[in-house]
């Protein structure tokens, strides 16, 4: 637990970044010996942390917007409440979801794949809504009571190396009353915990300047972001107001494949639930030891792999 503590605060304190220190370490030499800098495509992914596609997904959020609309879609009972629901996603929905997600990103995956120099998988896709709050007062206060956030609206970065990222698409027209995704670029992530004298997730001065970014939008809007490198919140629907989003998770790995959709026949309820035990294989080590071996298994991809 002590350890975990000082791992935690020295990776805020040495790389102006919420993640751990083995992590930041992770993500800085991965950056500096693996992936591939002269992937042009993904240059702002790699200098911001994040890229808009211009991907047409306005098809498959109408379709999945109109299906989750019915009353007769189920919801994931167990992590679904008064704040937000996680709705169930039907054999229908899966088959669209598959074939949108392999033709229309097929560009931008294989991008990633080449940024990577290694496979791309999904390893969670879910449905999401986030309904509006009455009283919000509580979240401008320096300290924030953890029974306060229900559904990740404190700024916060994923606890996962950079080889976990996260596709997000519009299943609605997003304005300010909606709870866009609020978040900040790599370099101003750093900027953020300084000036916010950020301890943890809830512990920080809440402030805002210039260079915060709200993923406002049309239905079918995408946007990919690191969300290990990037401070990041759902902000708070008004009262009355909902967010509906599309998520699609990903992770590099250190093997050739070629499918994005390589761990759904072993592991199809993780793929299609709430799962994150796909993630934590490949994207979170442990303990340092652990985090040096993921390391060495993608330098050791990078060497293998025909690009």
């Amino acid at each position: 637990m002590i350890l975990e503590k000082i791992n935690r605060s020295f990776g805020v304190k040495l790389f102006k970044n919420p993640n751990t220190l083995n992590y930041n370490l992770f993500n800085f030499f991965f950056k500096k010996n693996i992936v591939n800098i002269n992937e042009k495509y993904l240059s702002p992914y790699h200098d911001l942390g994040y890229m808009k596609p211009n991907v047409d997904s306005k098809e498959i959020a109408k379709f999945l917007s109109d299906k989750i609309q019915s009353p007769h879609i189920k919801k994931i009972q167990k992590i679904s409440n008064q704040y937000s629901t996680v709705f169930e996603i039907d054999k229908e929905m899966r088959s669209k979801i598959k074939n949108h997600l392999n033709y229309n990103f097929k560009d931008v995956i294989e991008a990633l794949k080449r940024y990577y120099r290694s496979g791309i998988a999904i390893h969670n896709i879910h449905i999401k809504r986030n309904y509006g709050m009455e009283n919000t007062s509580h979240y401008s206060k320096k300290e924030r009571e953890k029974e306060f956030e229900h559904y990740n609206n404190y700024f916060h970065c994923d606890y996962y190396t950079m080889n976990y990222f996260k596709l997000f698409i519009n299943l609605q027209d997003i304005s300010l009353s909606d709870g866009p995704l609020t978040f900040y670029s790599i370099q101003d992530t750093k900027k953020f915990v300084s000036r916010s004298s950020y301890r943890d997730r809830n512990y920080y001065n809440d402030l805002t300047f210039d260079n915060e970014i709200k993923n406002c939008g049309k239905l079918g809007d995408s946007l990919i972001l690191n969300t290990p490198q990037c401070i990041h919140r759902a902000d708070i629907p008004k009262l009355g107001n909902y967010r509906d989003v599309l998520f699609v998770n990903f992770v590099a790995v250190p093997k050739n494949i070629d499918d994005i959709f390589y761990f759904e026949k072993d592991y199809e309820d993780d793929v299609w639930g709430i799962s994150n035990m796909l993630a934590k294989k490949y994207a979170k080590p442990k303990n340092f030891r652990e985090t040096l071996n993921l390391y060495n298994a993608f330098k050791k991809n990078t060497v293998n792999r025909i690009n």
